[in-house]
């Protein structure tokens, strides 16, 4: 269970521990109804509003989009599907966070303005990720997603599945085997992740990164149009899981940045 002292020992650290750094935007041209689509499709509670520099805008959640088709359906000369959804904000200025922050300050911005979503932006004001409320709750909770590596060890420096199996060790290579069709995210994802394992419950974190580092552990995927396939063999080796024929169940988290693999 959750205490004062545990929540504040989970609040050590900075915004870019925890923030979303794929973020879905809507560019401030864009108009109420393809922006309402958007986010019907993307199924996302708030977007970012950006200008054609990237830079933030300001923040439109689904209530606002509601509350405008509700006020302006009358108004027959303009429908209000084609305002822009720039014309939705309502703050002069936008509410933001660099990714330096103490999280914890970060947190009581949050509170204080009454606000679900922080846009993160560089020295130059682009966006460069986001930081929710939610994902606050899942690292204070440690539930899987926001600083999700946490429950695991990082790892640093059967040739043949049924197709059943939503993924897999290969026996022969050690090769960790993802069928794509198990990933809601898959654009989201990289060719270079980080491997972790968590041994009381046997399930496997694999954590995309943005480039290549061999001295940090990460590992250069492979990929076609049905698999993606990691050369696991040193982690395999290191975490005694050669040999290990079990099938593992795919769930991504936080947008297709992890994918946690459950042993079946």
């Amino acid at each position: 269970m959750l205490n004062v002292a545990n929540t504040v020992d989970h609040m050590v650290g900075t915004v870019r521990d925890v923030m979303t750094e794929r973020v879905v935007t809507a560019k401030a041209y864009a108009t109420v109804a393809e922006v309402a689509t958007q986010m019907a499709e993307e199924n996302l509670r708030r977007i970012v509003v950006v200008d054609r520099e990237q830079r933030p805008l300001g923040v439109v959640s689904q209530r606002d989009i509601l509350r405008h088709f509700l006020t302006n359906e009358s108004d027959e000369s303009a429908p209000p599907g084609a305002t822009e959804v720039q014309a939705l904000i309502h703050r002069e200025r936008p509410i933001t966070v660099a990714p330096n922050v103490p999280l914890i300050k970060a947190a009581l911005v949050l509170a204080a303005n009454k606000i679900g979503c922080l846009p993160v932006v560089d020295d130059e004001d682009h966006l460069v990720g986001v930081l929710t409320t939610t994902d606050l709750l899942r690292h204070i909770t440690g539930y899987v997603g926001g600083s999700v590596e946490a429950a695991f060890q990082i790892y640093t420096p059967t040739t043949a599945a049924q197709a059943r199996m939503p993924a897999y060790i290969r026996q022969k290579t050690g090769d960790l085997v993802i069928p794509l069709c198990c990933i809601s995210h898959v654009d989201n994802t990289t060719n270079f992740v980080l491997l972790g394992y968590d041994p009381p419950s046997g399930r496997i974190l694999v954590k995309f990164v943005d480039e290549y580092n061999a001295s940090a552990g990460v590992l250069r995927a492979k990929r076609d149009q049905e698999y993606l396939v990691i050369p696991a063999s040193a982690f395999v080796a290191h975490f005694d899981l050669t040999g290990r024929t079990t099938p593992f169940d795919v769930s991504d988290h936080h947008d297709g940045r992890y994918l946690v693999l459950s042993p079946r």
